[in-house]
């Protein structure tokens, strides 16, 4: 247990993790700055997990770790919910069940946020492994294409401008403050939900993230990840969009406008920049089947400059022209 004023929460999301979940919970009672709790949030509908991690309990660490056991299968938005809401931290790790924590992560992004504290977010770097722990020779930002000018950028307090763009973190490598609880939950009630793109949002709105390229978790992937991040193939963006991404992504614009109103009145340049981003995405979801009219609409959203606003640019843009989904 740390011997710090400022006090640090694990919040690990679990759901069916009995494979993984030990290896990842030993690696956090080896990090070098202890966590002063963790808590499980239990989502399965089994009692395997929790006899993966009832060792723990039982243990002489057994009083740092309080774990919490969903009444039904509530899902992984609610479940992140859950978690967060039995911090009692000053800080909070977010955590997956089945990565593995480099000994240094709490102690090097915890110094992070006591260097600026006035923000409210940070995260990390991830190398990403298979489910042996083998590297793949990548690391989780060269998936996303966030390169160091853009970490640069990020860091100079243009959160935002970066977020709109593309969500630059992933749940597992974010640390936030207590107080950044206040407007990220509740959580908007949205199918498909990612909690990252909200939780990125809304610290980058109402506050500011940094970010530090160095590899502090294994990033393990393997068939029954919820998420795999950073894929660019045509399989992916066609997924995207038959998940309908641009109308959820106006709805989160929408909900975040709505629940801070009184925060953001004081900013109108974030105000103007959420509302843009609103438009962009919400005249994404309308495109026309037909080809032809689909792509005046997309060269109209071009000229407005919103695609290199508030998406990836070009990418974007013939993404949304070739992979259009033909349901409604």
């Amino acid at each position: 247990m740390s011997d710090r004023t400022i006090k640090i929460s694990v919040a690990l999301i679990a759901c069916n993790g009995e494979r993984y979940i030990a290896e990842q919970l030993q690696s956090l009672l080896d990090q070098t700055l202890l966590p002063d709790e963790i808590v499980i949030s239990d989502d399965s509908r089994h009692e395997r997990t929790y006899a993966a991690i009832a060792p723990f309990i039982n243990g002489s660490y057994g009083s740092l770790i309080r774990y919490v056991r969903n009444p039904g299968a509530a899902g992984i938005a609610t479940n992140t919910v859950n978690a967060l809401k039995h911090c009692c931290g000053e800080y909070i790790f977010l955590c997956d069940q089945d990565d593995v924590w480099y000994p240094e992560k709490i102690s090097v992004m915890s110094a992070m946020l006591d260097a600026e504290p006035e923000i409210d977010g940070v995260f990390c770097n991830s190398r990403l492994v298979d489910e042996n722990l083998s590297g793949t020779g990548k690391s989780l930002f060269e998936l996303r294409g966030f390169s160091r000018r853009m970490q640069k950028q990020l860091n100079r307090n243009q959160s935002l401008q970066m977020f709109l763009r593309k969500v630059c973190c992933s749940s597992h490598n974010i640390a936030v403050r207590q107080r950044a609880l206040e407007y990220i939950l509740p959580m908007p009630e949205l199918e498909p939900f990612f909690c990252d793109t909200w939780i990125g949002l809304c610290v980058a709105a109402l506050s500011q993230w940094r970010c530090t390229d160095q590899i502090l978790t294994a990033y393990r992937m393997h068939n029954c990840n919820s998420s795999v991040p950073g894929q660019n193939d045509i399989a992916a963006a066609r997924r995207a969009r038959s998940r309908q991404a641009p109308l959820r992504n106006y709805a989160l614009a929408q909900t975040l406008l709505s629940r801070c109103r009184n925060e953001l009145a004081t900013d109108a340049q974030v105000t103007a920049r959420l509302k843009r981003f609103a438009v962009h995405q919400q005249n994404r979801s309308c495109y026309a089947d037909n080809f032809l009219l689909r792509a005046w609409q997309i060269i109209k959203e071009l000229i407005s400059l919103r695609y290199f606003y508030c998406s990836n640019g070009w990418k974007s843009a013939i993404g949304d022209y070739l992979l259009h989904s033909q349901q409604k």
